[in-house]
């Protein structure tokens, strides 16, 4: 087993300030994982650094936090789980079962969304490799991700006590199918279906309890920074085919509470019609934009993940690793 201490010493008072805070729902969440990506980047001279993170330390780490802290109820990984860049079939399948098996090992139930990166066609399509061989179709994503729940799509909810309702979103609910070349047709390519959008709106959305959406993608960029555009570095329009149809059902759903996702490798917290918005850095060693804090393999900032805790209506986020603490008012909860 590694030695993960580098991480685990510097926990402790996080996790004290998370047991003072004896918030009835708990939950970690941690996205972007891209694990081996570094590896593979450091092996082919593709980034200035000269060692790698291994993704299990950050999600094996998780363990400790559990271990101390047992109101936590799940873990939510956000997406981008594996090295879809590597041309090695074998190698790619590994990254995603890897730090899934590892997430699969912790003590509490695991949840994830499904992201742009995971099918692997845009990297794929970029680099000329054979698509139909490359590509994870969402049957394969089903299993190596959502090994825990039922059925065949990979949008789905589950329901916390009987207060919560965590709603999660699928952005590369895409059609797969093979074009004149012979090809998958769509490589980058975030969308909601409309199966999915009328699910949303007629089964998930319909229910007393308050609500949390979870989705790789953001489902508005608007204001958001880390979405593209360095030095800009903001993106003031959405990308997601098909959302602004899911954000309506959203918006008028006064269950919504909070949005949380990833995508965006940046700590952005902002409120959409009253929905408090959240999105968090990525797990692995990357500064995404220079507004991004300096993260450094074998310290404590090699990795970033948040113990999420709702108390009363605010939203606390206790993070562990590069970045800070951060917190937000539950705005609908307040009226």
């Amino acid at each position: 087993m590694n030695d993960i201490s580098y991480l685990t010493d510097h926990y402790d008072e996080k996790i004290r300030r998370i047991l003072e805070l004896d918030a009835p729902l708990n939950f970690v969440f941690i996205t972007d994982e891209h694990n081996r990506l570094n590896q593979y980047a450091v092996k082919n001279g593709h980034v200035d650094l000269t060692d790698y993170e291994l993704g299990i330390n950050a999600v094996t780490s998780i363990q400790y936090i559990l271990d101390r802290c047992p109101n936590i109820s799940c873990v939510i990984n956000g997406g981008d789980i594996g090295c879809d860049y590597n041309p090695d079939l074998s190698e790619k399948r590994f990254a995603h079962e890897e730090i899934m098996d590892a997430l699969h090992s912790l003590s509490v139930p695991v949840y994830s969304c499904i992201g742009n990166h995971d099918d692997a066609l845009g990297c794929a399509k970029d680099k000329g490799f054979d698509t139909k061989e490359h590509v994870f179709l969402p049957k394969d994503l089903h299993r190596i991700c959502l090994r825990n729940i039922p059925g065949e799509v990979n949008y789905y909810y589950i329901d916390l006590g009987t207060e919560w309702r965590f709603v999660f979103l699928d952005t590369s609910d895409k059609p797969y199918y093979i074009d004149e070349t012979g090809q998958y047709a769509f490589g980058w390519r975030l969308e909601i279906s409309n199966k999915q959008a009328v699910w949303l709106e007629k089964e998930a959305l319909s229910s007393d309890r308050k609500i949390i959406v979870f989705s790789h993608s953001p489902l508005s960029n608007a204001g958001m920074i880390g979405t593209e555009g360095a030095p800009d570095l903001i993106k003031p329009y959405d990308d997601l085919l098909n959302s602004s149809r899911v954000l309506h059902a959203v918006r008028n759903c006064p269950n919504v509470v909070a949005m949380i996702a990833g995508h965006v490798h940046f700590d952005n917290l902002l409120y959409d019609n009253g929905i408090l918005s959240m999105t968090t850095l990525c797990s692995f060693v990357q500064e995404w934009t220079p507004l991004c804090p300096k993260r450094e393999i074998g310290t404590i900032t090699e990795t970033a993940f948040d113990v999420v805790s709702i108390r009363n209506n605010m939203m606390y986020m206790t993070r562990f690793g590069a970045g800070e603490d951060r917190c937000g008012a539950l705005l609908r909860l307040m009226k």
